[in-house]
This record gives structure tokens, sequence and C-alpha cells, in this order.
């Protein structure tokens, strides 16, 4: 039972550091990639990190989240009715923050991310670390953000996956590239993956989907959207104690009941229902499945009882 959604990620080439009316000449630019992308009939578009002031001579430059840039995509969003991901440099009463804003068909705001690790040199201006890895349900799936330096700290991505993320959108000033694998290896979601220069998409087996650099999009005068179909009904298996019990559920159903991708080099199942009236997550409940990250997860815990000696086989 396919549950797709439509993606656009866009990755533009900043105006001019000092360039007049920055501001709002950006978000006309933006606007037009939006309309883009609503051609495409996406049902989300990002961007990338404080993406208003990328390229600026001071990027740090706050505003509230009734600001221009909110005001203006939300606007966007309630036109084409479709998700908007705008990350900006956020002033949250007294504080500032580098966020990711959602924004849903309506135009409301649906969620709002706090980057969990600033740089050293965001700390130095005062930027306040998030505390929270929030997930957000959309009408496809659920949605998780996160920017930048996060990729690099294994409690972000593992917060996202304890919230059962479907889609995670990592905005950033870098490409990511192997880390982005080990992300979806190991949380089991896939990944959208942009910063001005590039993006990409990465599916749950750690496998890039695609991945376009600007420079390629400015050869051939294409607007800078990489765009992708998912389906966010597949899960991610390891393949223990999970073999048998997929034949058996062929047994029941039939050859065609689920797609299964077995990748036994990196020991793990690409898993998805074919069923009409059955999605995924109920022939995994029905067949007791275990999720790669439940597994992870598992064997986590297991460890820690084997360690004060509470441990008990569990096959």
């Amino acid at each position: 039972m396919s549950r797709t959604a439509t993606i656009s990620l866009v990755s533009y080439k900043p105006l001019p550091a000092n360039a007049p009316e920055r501001l709002q000449n950006t978000l006309a630019a933006m606007s037009v990639h939006v309309d883009q992308a609503a051609a495409l009939q996406s049902d989300l578009v990002a961007f990338p990190e404080i993406c208003t002031t990328l390229g600026a001579a001071d990027p740090w430059q706050f505003e509230p989240l009734d600001g221009p840039t909110i005001t203006a995509m939300a606007r966007k969003a309630r036109e084409h009715s479709m998700y908007i991901v705008c990350p900006l440099a956020l002033m949250e009463g007294d504080r500032r923050r580098n966020s990711s804003v959602l924004i849903d068909r309506d135009g409301s705001i649906t969620g709002v991310y706090h980057k969990y690790f600033p740089t050293h040199g965001e700390l130095d201006i005062g930027v306040l670390p998030g505390t929270e890895t929030p997930v957000f349900k959309t009408d496809f799936g659920k949605v998780g953000l996160c920017i930048c330096f996060d990729l690099n700290y294994h409690e972000v991505g593992a917060g996202l996956c304890d919230s059962r993320a479907e889609l995670v959108i990592w905005s950033s000033m870098w490409t990511g590239k192997r880390m982005l694998t080990k992300w979806a290896l190991e949380f089991g979601f896939q990944i959208g993956a942009l910063h001005a220069g590039a993006a990409s998409f990465v599916d749950a087996a750690g496998r890039e989907l695609t991945c376009i650099e600007r420079t390629v999009a400015d050869a051939t005068g294409c607007a800078p959207l990489v765009t992708a179909t998912l389906d966010l009904d597949q899960r991610l298996l390891h393949h223990d104690y999970n073999l048998d019990k997929l034949k058996a559920l062929y047994g029941r159903y039939g050859p065609v009941a689920a797609h299964v991708e077995w990748l036994p080099e990196e020991c793990v199942v690409v898993f998805g229902s074919q069923l009409a009236d059955k999605p995924t997550d109920e022939l995994i409940e029905e067949f007791a499945l275990e999720p790669m990250r439940d597994y992870l997860a598992r064997a986590r815990r297991d460890r820690q009882r084997a360690l004060q000696g509470e441990y008990r086989r569990s096959h």
C-alpha cells in the first residue's frame, strides 16, 4: 500500500552579498521556486539553511515568526496548497535561534525545529541550542527537520528515530554525503538533503536516489529544484529473524503481497505492502516483523540487561 509524496528541494544561488533590497528580491526568487515546485505537483518544497540571508554580508539577520520571510512563504503555501520548509535566523522573544519552520497547506505553522547543535560561531553570537527533536504529522507522513551541524550527532538522529520520522529534511551549508547513508541505515528514515550548492535524496537503505549539483542546473538553465516521489510507507528491516516471517506473509497473501528487496551485503531488507487495504505497519504487526531501528534498540536494551545480569534468552 504505497503512500507517496512528491518532494522538491531548492538549492539556489544566493544574491550578491550587498545586493540592494536583498531580502525582498530573495523572497521574490523563493516564491518563483515555490511556483516551480507547484507546477511539478510537489507536496512539499524545502529551502537551505538560513535561506533568506544566505550569502549576505551579515547572514545573521534575525526576524520573528510573523516577520517578512514566514509571512511570504505562508502566503505561497496557501496559494498552492503545499507544505514549505523554511529555515531562517529566528528571533524568539529575546532568544536567537537557527531554526527550520514547517508551514502547512493552509499557510499555518505546523512546527518549528531549533538547531540542536549550533556551531561555535553561532554560539558566539548568542544562538541558543534547541532541546527537542520533534516530528510533525503531515497528510502524507511524519516529517522531521534538522540543520547542518546536527548531522554529526547521534542524539539528533536517534531522537527523530524515536519519534518515528519517515522523512527528514536536512537543510545545510554542506553536503553530508556518506553521513547521510549512516543516518538512514541506522534510523530507518528517508532523507532530503540540501544546501546552496546541491540537493539529494537518500532512501532508508542509505542509497542515494538522486543528487544534482547547482553547477549542472546553472549550465542547463534549469530551475534549481531536485524533485523525487518517495514512498513513505516503506520500512527498513534487519534480515535477522525476519526472513521466515516474510515467507509466511507470502504464504498467506500471495507472491505480490509486498515489495521485498533484500540487500544481504548490508543485512537489511527494504519492505513495503502492496496490498490495497493493508499499510506496511499493519503487516509488520500482523507477522511480528521487526524494523531495523526497533531491532537495534532491542539489542541496546538487552546489552544493558546482560551487563546487569538480567538478560533472558528471547529465542
